[in-house]
């Protein structure tokens, strides 16, 4: 459904995207992750045609996405949330019904939405930022695409409107849509997300998926009184932070750092260890950048 192959942008003499290649089949609900600038946003420009690549090769559905036969069968929810604010959300949702000749009809949108007939009669504008980005969501669905390109979908929105939208993802991926979205929220990866593609300055550095990055690379995180602190060996041990009379730092040789303090005398009421999975830390990195 989407294959992507050698892909590199460049602007103002710099890689943004850096010989990326994946393919996406029909059907799957792809994530694409990493830190802020790591290019996200500069690979779902070229996916969408909105920028043409340097150099390499993007289909979508067969096409090249900038072309009218592959513009009709995906549709692409940007980063910011663009939608007409003098407008009420019933007559937003007629106008991009008569557009499409084949529309979702208004019993299916009245149970994607499930907004209260008062909020159908009111303008957008007074809708709630989450509300008017889940409503931006559900728009893109109205002309049954086959592929949806969703950057950064549920930024603004509350924890229930978030779950409504990944009660939806759920539903289209049963349908056999194919969903190509970035998300700051871990949750949203691990519910949503078929595969992870996890970016960094403009490279792939990994295809895999949620379920192997649980499991991989796992980093303890010990919280530790800081007497005992003295008699710990410092390759052991990174990233200490001092809390006052405790300390935490990160290890990835848990078994050796319990055996040196065990030997003298540390209880296992002493010390608190937490997992910390590669999938975890990605995103705590994120969420320091922002």
């Amino acid at each position: 459904m989407i294959h992507v192959e050698k892909l590199v942008k460049e602007m103002k003499g710099k890689r943004i995207v850096d010989n990326m290649s994946f393919d996406i089949v029909s059907g799957e609900s792809v994530a694409i992750i990493g830190p802020n600038g790591a290019g996200k946003t500069s690979l779902m420009n070229c996916l969408t045609g909105k920028w043409k690549a340097s150099a390499g090769l993007v289909t979508v559905s067969g096409e090249a996405p900038w072309t009218k036969d592959s513009k009709g069968t995906w549709t692409v929810l940007g980063q910011e949330n663009v939608i007409p604010l003098d407008l009420k959300v019933k007559e937003l949702v007629a106008f991009f019904q008569d557009i499409f000749p084949d529309s979702l009809s208004d019993e299916e949108l009245d149970r994607l939405l499930q907004f209260s007939q008062e909020q159908k009669n009111q303008l957008t504008q007074k809708l709630s930022g989450g509300q008017r980005r889940f409503l931006a969501f559900v728009l893109c669905l109205v002309g049954k695409p086959r592929v949806l390109f969703l950057d950064e979908p549920t930024a603004g929105m509350d924890t229930s409107t978030r779950k409504r939208f990944w009660e939806i993802v759920e539903e289209l991926k049963a349908q056999g849509l194919t969903i190509f979205y970035s998300s700051h929220y871990i949750e949203e990866v691990e519910y949503t997300a078929d595969r992870i593609l996890m970016i960094h300055n403009g490279k792939l550095l990994r295809d895999t998926r949620p379920e192997l990055m649980r499991i991989e690379e796992q980093v303890k995180v010990v919280t530790l009184a800081r007497n005992w602190m003295e008699i710990l060996s410092p390759h052991l041990y990174y990233e200490l932070e001092d809390k006052g009379e405790y300390v935490h730092f990160k290890t990835q040789n848990i078994e050796e750092v319990w055996e040196e303090l065990s030997i003298q005398g540390c209880r296992i009421s002493d010390i608190e260890i937490q997992n910390k999975s590669l999938l975890d830390i990605l995103f705590e990195q994120t969420e320091e950048e922002k």
